[in-house]
């Protein structure tokens, strides 16, 4: 992999239940934001770290997206964050059929109609070629 720190890929992780990793020690407490020298905000990418308040505009779309939506797909998300869990939810009380792939137990698996306990990329490529076959 190119572009990332060889810090990273010297780690090594255990993978956990839900699919992701729990890391040895604290490796990240340094990890630190940096600050636009030019107003002083904080610079950071088009995403919401953990912690953070999801944009209402943002929050108010991907409702809308379920509401229109013949059904909902959730692909590797325990959903332990109220953000993403809150859209399985909402589906779910729409009559919205919810679907999920994921190892491990989910904040929503009362909720699915079906779930596919499967590793994601595994469980992805062998419905990739299921479909490749029907077309």
């Amino acid at each position: 992999m190119t572009g990332w720190p060889d810090f990273f890929l010297a780690m090594e992780a255990v993978m956990a239940p839900d699919g992701d990793a729990d890391l040895a020690g604290d490796e990240f407490s340094d990890v630190h934001v940096p600050d636009c020298e030019r107003c002083g905000g904080r610079l950071k990418p088009d995403v919401v770290f953990y912690g953070d308040i999801v944009p209402r505009a943002t929050v108010t779309k991907a409702y809308e997206w379920v509401a229109n939506a013949k059904s909902l797909l959730v692909i590797g998300s325990s959903l332990m964050v109220f953000s993403s869990f809150r859209f399985v939810r909402r589906a779910a009380e729409l009559g919205v059929p919810v679907y999920a792939i994921n190892r491990g137990r989910t904040r929503g698996d009362e909720l699915f109609v079906t779930k596919m306990n499967e590793d994601c990329v595994s469980a992805l490529n062998g419905l990739n070629r299921l479909l490749s076959l029907h077309q």
